[in-house]
């Protein structure tokens, strides 16, 4: 099967450099072949958003795909897992295990993918910011003034104790969060209109977002908003799937064409 070259940072590959692609390509086309009646459109809406995250960021060479991510796909298609991980295999010519083949075949991506990709030396891009998520998810319930709280470690175990310095220091970076996410300046200018570098400047605002989210029992997972980059992954899913899709229907087209064809005559 060709690779599509619009789809993936490679411009040219060789015949065995391509082979590195096969994982995902093979993917995108048992997706295409189980997809059915359903649309890409509603096919996204079942992936949702974290799922459909973590398969074009697979699909885009920036991190692979477990066991969980393999279930959710097969569930958003309508089919048993075990099914799409068997189909998958084989269209690559490995033979899955009759038992857990989904787990067989996450580790197989895992080290397909810890082997070929770029990314894989530099490791996975991290989250979005607490800021990030806060400003996407939660700014109307983030307060202008700052709530009695006061600035402590993330960890439980870990919390400084409530005194007059740790509440000011806590106010502190709570203005500069407020900051960030109402007024959406960067670190960078926020650490400088304080006399502070921007890293330091970071690191107080992620200690007050923490800080302010477990008083409001908010989850700050950087999964639950996608990288602003990942955009564009999420498109090039989806014109990968129409690709293969059209792929298929040529190769459908051809094979009646011969069919219909009369025998030639010697």
């Amino acid at each position: 099967m060709r690779p599509c070259k619009s789809l993936f940072s490679n411009s040219s590959l060789s015949p065995r450099s391509a082979m590195k692609w096969d994982f995902r390509h093979h993917l995108l086309a048992q997706i295409e072949m189980l997809r059915g009646d359903i649309s890409h459109e509603e096919l996204s809406s079942r992936l949702g958003d974290v799922t459909e995250r973590c398969l074009a960021r697979y699909i885009a060479g920036k991190t692979f795909l477990n066991d969980d991510d393999i279930r959710a796909v097969a569930k958003a298609l309508g089919v048993d897992a075990q099914i799409l991980a068997r189909a998958w295999a084989a269209s690559l010519g490995l033979r899955a295990p009759d038992r857990d083949a989904v787990s067989w075949m996450a580790r197989k991506v895992y080290g397909q993918w810890q082997q070929f990709s770029p990314g894989a030396n530099r490791g996975v891009p991290s989250n979005p910011s607490p800021m990030a998520v806060i400003r996407a998810r939660y700014a109307d319930r983030l307060p202008v003034t700052p709530p009695p709280l006061w600035l402590g470690a993330n960890a439980d175990n870990r919390r400084r104790r409530d005194t007059p310095e740790n509440r000011a220091r806590f106010v502190r970076a709570y203005e500069m969060l407020v900051d960030s996410v109402h007024g959406g300046m960067s670190a960078r200018d926020i650490g400088a209109m304080r006399g502070i570098s921007g890293e330091r400047a970071r690191q107080l605002m992620v200690a007050a977002a923490y800080a302010w989210a477990r008083s409001e029992r908010i989850n700050l997972s950087g999964k639950l908003v996608p990288f602003k980059k990942d955009a564009r992954a999420v498109k090039n899913l989806y014109a990968g799937l129409r690709f293969f899709g059209q792929q298929q229907f040529h190769e459908l087209t051809a094979k009646d064409a011969t069919r219909g064809r009369p025998p030639r005559r010697r």
